[in-house]
């Protein structure tokens, strides 16, 4: 079972991220990643591959990924370019987390069209694959005509983990992708629901389920009571999920729905890992029998979650819920 976390977001907050970044591997974490997003105040990466890559020079051992970018974004050559610096600066540490993106207001910011993300996010993926593996590139598609080459290139090929909700996204994860990793947002039902979806693409374009990796995002609060968790829970992630997945952000799995005030307890089961220590290794177990996940990626920000904080999480993780699982 590996461990990872997100650390603290935004641009502004890159000391306090690179402090837990640093912290956490020496606490014994697996992995760290980063989210992006746009236009928000205090909360996720504008440029999540620049900010891995300070974090390469600082750490050694554990994995870097992001979780995820929005891929169509970005030019394939720059997206594949970019990412085998970040493979080399880290010494081959790097995973690609993208998925296709869903707000307008980020399309319209960077003048992509909403409507042919999934097309061109195909495009690119099949790009940034041969960019990473042959000398020479010609691919003539929709949206990108490409011929040349890139270097360096990553010295064996990086991970790519494809996120997604709908059906056309788990088909393209289990045929484009090393693993599907499924954001925090869904409950377990949902999760299982799109988990056997996704095996069955997997089995479909001839790939074994049992051999490819599970990992999972979640939301996690932990302290050392499960009184003081709940409050900082109550405080820190329904901001996420009151003022941002349901205020207007048209989130495919928190929308108009939830724009009403919702209610964190009915929120949380079976979606959220809150608590103490002997709570979260319950709620993590669950996931573990549920889903088989075998990579938890543990989301400890949420904008205003102070960074004080966040090490105290690390360090009780580390400490408290580690050992049940290893």
């Amino acid at each position: 079972m590996k461990f990872g976390f997100i650390t603290t977001e935004g641009g502004t907050y890159f000391k306090e991220a690179l402090e837990e970044a640093v912290y956490g591997e020496e606490l014994g974490f697996d992995s760290v990643w980063l989210e992006e997003h746009h236009s928000i105040r205090n909360h996720y990466w504008p440029s999540p591959l620049m900010a891995l890559a300070g974090i390469a020079t600082r750490t050694q051992r554990v994995l870097l990924g992001t979780d995820i970018v929005v891929l169509p974004f970005y030019h394939p050559v720059r997206a594949a370019e970019d990412m085998a610096m970040l493979d080399v600066i880290s010494s081959g540490r790097a995973i690609f987390g993208a998925a296709i993106g869903y707000r307008p207001p980020e399309f319209e910011l960077y003048d992509v069209r909403l409507e042919d993300r999934g097309a061109r996010y195909v495009e690119m993926l099949k790009i940034i694959r041969l960019l990473w593996t042959q000398d020479h590139v010609e691919y003539n598609g929709r949206f990108f005509k490409i011929k040349g080459c890139i270097g360096p290139r990553p010295a064996k090929p990086i991970p790519v983990w494809l996120g997604g909700w709908g059906e056309l996204s788990l088909k393209r994860a289990a045929q484009l992708g090393d693993a599907w990793v499924p954001g925090p947002t869904a409950n377990l039902d949902k999760l299982l629901n799109a988990q056997k979806q996704y095996h069955a693409f997997l089995l479909a374009a001839g790939k074994d389920p049992a051999s490819v990796p599970a990992p999972l995002t979640r939301e996690v609060v932990i302290a050392e009571t499960r009184e003081k968790a709940w409050e900082l829970a109550e405080k820190y992630v329904m901001v996420n999920y009151r003022d941002e997945y349901g205020g207007g952000w048209k989130h495919p799995l928190i929308g108009s729905q939830d724009q009403t005030a919702i209610a964190l307890e009915s929120l949380s089961n079976d979606r959220f890992i809150v608590g103490n220590p002997e709570d979260c290794i319950s709620q993590i177990r669950r996931f573990v029998d549920t889903f088989g996940v075998d990579h938890l990626i543990c989301r400890l920000y949420f904008a205003g979650m102070p960074h004080d904080h966040i090490m105290k999480e690390l360090k009780l993780l580390a400490e408290e819920v580690f050992p049940a699982f290893r």
